[in-house]
């Protein structure tokens, strides 16, 4: 159930969305420490507070290990949230970190 995509959600070009993100990453991401201790049972909103404390924003480092920004990034194309949650956030200006993970998903 970690790894897989809330019944109910949108298709991205006609397809899961998770499969926006390579396949190898997206393995790596599964197999990482910080999906399984810090993204496991991430609802909407603690997803958010999440992405608020996101300090750098990359894709993987070292040796493809996958970063805090692109696991996040995965969740939030898995659970997608409501698109009214995060307007919310983005109007607050103090959470520009929101924007970037906005533009991964299909809103």
């Amino acid at each position: 159930m970690a790894n897989t995509t809330v019944a109910g959600a949108q298709a991205i070009h006609g397809k899961n969305p998770q499969f926006l993100v390579e396949t190898v990453i997206r393995n790596r991401i599964y197999e990482s420490n910080y999906w399984k201790e810090h993204c496991f049972a991430l609802t909407a909103e603690s997803l958010i507070d999440k992405t608020i404390e996101v300090t750098y924003i990359g894709g993987v480092y070292g040796n493809q290990r996958p970063t805090s920004f692109m696991c996040l990034v995965l969740k939030l194309l898995q659970i997608q949230p409501e698109k009214e949650i995060l307007v919310e956030y983005l109007r607050a200006e103090e959470f520009k970190q929101v924007a970037s993970f906005l533009a991964y998903s299909n809103y």
